[in-house]
């Protein structure tokens, strides 16, 4: 895959400004320049799933709402506010549990971590501590289903809580 810079991202998750994880982005000095607001050119289904209240855009095109904001990543239209069209990266859920729709909220078109849904997102911090302290989660078996016991997903679930933890451990060191 080649990448030219500049690379457009959009996000339309806890990335977006005034958003829990907006800082990953915006404390990137002189690597980060925000151009606007848009929306997919195609539907797609934007949800909160998961025991800790993650947002996906699930990829199923032409189903649900064209999602707002600023990628796996696949390369999409995005129609900007003034309508112009720009090529962007998006993340997607590529795999989901069969029941991933009962079990989120409805489909939305916008993400907000405080919205009316009432179901705010749960920091990786805290999740980290929760995953380590529950042996028995599974956080991908969560998301995409299948048998929470299976040694594979439980094993990236459980190093995924711990390259948390140790993330988190290095960001109080840099900020004492």
């Amino acid at each position: 895959m080649t990448i030219n810079f500049p690379t457009r991202v959009f996000v339309y998750g806890t990335l977006k400004r005034g958003e829990p994880n907006a800082n990953v982005i915006s404390e990137t000095e002189g690597k980060y320049r925000f151009i606007g607001v848009g929306r997919t050119k195609t539907p797609y289904p934007l949800v909160i799933g998961s025991k800790y209240n993650i947002p996906f855009v699930i990829n199923e095109p032409g189903k649900g709402h064209k999602p707002t904001q600023l990628c796996t990543g696949v390369k999409f239209q995005i129609v900007m506010d003034n309508n112009t069209e720009i090529s962007a990266w998006i993340y997607l859920l590529r795999k989901w549990r069969p029941d991933i729709y009962e079990s989120s909220t409805p489909m939305m078109s916008s993400y907000s971590s405080k919205g009316p849904h009432g179901r705010e997102y749960v920091s990786r911090y805290i999740r980290a501590k929760d995953m380590l302290d529950d042996s028995s989660y599974n956080l991908h078996a969560d998301i995409q289903g299948g048998d929470p016991t299976d040694p594979i997903t439980k094993a990236a679930s459980d190093a995924k809580a711990v390259e948390d933890a140790r993330n988190c451990i290095d960001q109080q060191k840099e900020i004492n």
